[in-house]
């Protein structure tokens, strides 16, 4: 690898970061989306990898997943793509084969064309879409035994909860704050 080619790379991994950051801290914890992301966020238990890769690259994420899984005090892995030109359905199909290789990790998918800004959620279901609408293709991996641990109708509670937040805060104000973030996003990658 060319020291430019490795030095481009660092500064998109810089970048990819520092957007993450931006979206995991004003969207999913400054709204409430998420208390497992945003208690393990604020406790230092969650790992993120930048994938500078065109296409997911399962033995590099299956890689991931094991590092994080050897250290037990993390709770969370942030699998980022900021190169990654997937469609969202091509990024599904990927966040499948990972799901499969996963083991002791329940794996969620975040991509930037999930629920557009002309497509409101009109309920809870609908809106868990428009909030995993990150500024890069991302995969989540949450322990299982994490989630295991709670009760199966704080899952839906949440959503209520995020569906209530979002509705009084407003659908617009969300999809402002996400669209500010992608223009970050785009502008910084250049």
């Amino acid at each position: 690898m060319s020291a430019q080619h490795e030095s481009t790379d660092d500064a998109l991994r810089s970048e990819a970061l520092r957007v993450n950051a931006r979206y995991v801290e004003e969207v999913v914890i400054g709204w409430n989306l998420c208390p497992w992301v945003a208690k393990a966020w604020q406790g230092g238990a969650v790992a993120r990898r930048v994938f500078p890769d065109r296409t997911g690259n399962l033995a590099a994420v299956a890689a991931f997943i094991a590092e994080v899984d050897s250290r037990p005090e993390l709770e969370v892995g942030l699998a980022i793509f900021p190169r990654a030109a997937v469609s969202l359905g091509a990024w599904e199909k990927f966040a499948e084969q990972v799901r499969r290789a996963a083991g002791p990790f329940v794996v969620a998918a975040f991509h930037p064309d999930y629920r557009r800004e002309g497509e409101p959620a009109t309920n809870a279901a609908q809106l868990v879409s428009a909030i995993r609408r990150t500024p890069d293709p991302t995969l989540q991996f949450l322990r299982a035994a994490r989630l295991a641990a709670i009760p199966a109708d704080v899952s839906a509670e949440v959503a209520r909860a995020n569906f209530a937040t979002v509705t009084a805060r407003t659908p617009a104000a969300l999809a402002a704050l996400l669209a500010d973030i992608r223009r970050d996003r785009d502008a910084s990658y250049r």
